[in-house]
């Protein structure tokens, strides 16, 4: 099978899973606490093992880390992946969550790609060649003065001030913000234009890789996560377009 052949095939059982995932959440869940506002049902085991059974044919060389299964080594890459990302959201009946796979190599993105089912979106990004929603190339634009969003996240890992102090500078930039709750597909938003840019004091490489390429691909600024360790320690992340990204790298510089 040709390398595209395995990417498409990759692509269609990414659909499947995600489909699959909103039978199950009418057939009823079973939920997990694993932490202070974080949980865990079967779908979530059921979508990674079906995702890493598929990939583990097509590129049997390569590694795994999953949110739910942990790192498995190989003798190339490894995919990253984050069955449901948004679980909350999920849980709840909410639209807003996504899966996230990701293909990292030699210490960088490759591949990347976040598929949200109940919005009927299907991000793709190839590192150097591109972004897309949905067939349709991806290219980030500058907003307008005053009219700067910005999606957030809040980790548990890290203390509630450093939102807050975020919060202190966007405001005094004129920056208006948003939190829906699933750090990957706010990432693939800012790629497509529906928020200019996203921070989170501490992501897991499994909810960040594959949004930060789309960012990157669409033309946006991103930070280098995979430095120190950051494909198992996760980091902070910050995105944006041209036009906001001093306004988070000035945070940036007093939270390092």
């Amino acid at each position: 099978m040709k390398a595209a052949e395995k990417l498409e095939a990759l692509e269609n059982a990414i659909r499947i899973a995600g489909d699959k995932a909103l039978s199950f959440r009418k057939q009823g869940l079973t939920i997990e606490v694993k932490g202070k506002n974080d949980f865990v049902t079967q779908v979530d085991r059921e979508v990674e093992t079906e995702i890493k059974s598929v990939i583990s044919h097509l590129f049997p060389e390569d590694g795994f880390l999953g949110e739910e299964s942990g790192i498995s080594a190989g003798e190339e890459g490894i995919w990253v992946i984050d069955p449901i990302d948004g679980t909350t959201n999920y849980i709840q009946g909410m639209d807003y969550w996504c899966i996230s796979v990701a293909y990292v190599n030699n210490d960088q993105i490759e591949l990347g790609y976040i598929y949200a089912p109940e919005r009927d979106e299907f991000f793709a990004a190839r590192k150097g060649q591109g972004a897309w929603l949905n067939g349709r190339c991806l290219k980030m634009e500058n907003e307008a003065e005053g009219q700067s969003i910005i999606g957030l996240g809040h980790s548990n890992r890290r203390p509630l001030s450093d939102v807050i102090n975020l919060l202190t500078i966007l405001d005094e930039n004129n920056v208006d913000h948003r939190r829906f709750g699933a750090g990957a597909l706010m990432l693939a938003h800012v790629a497509s234009g529906l928020v200019h840019g996203y921070f989170e004091a501490h992501l897991n490489s499994w909810d960040a890789l594959a949004g930060l390429l789309l960012v990157e691909e669409a033309g946006g600024c991103v930070p280098d996560f995979l430095a120190n360790d950051g494909l198992i320690n996760g980091n902070p992340v910050w995105v944006s377009t041209q036009r906001l990204w001093p306004v988070l790298n000035t945070y940036m510089e007093q939270f390092s």
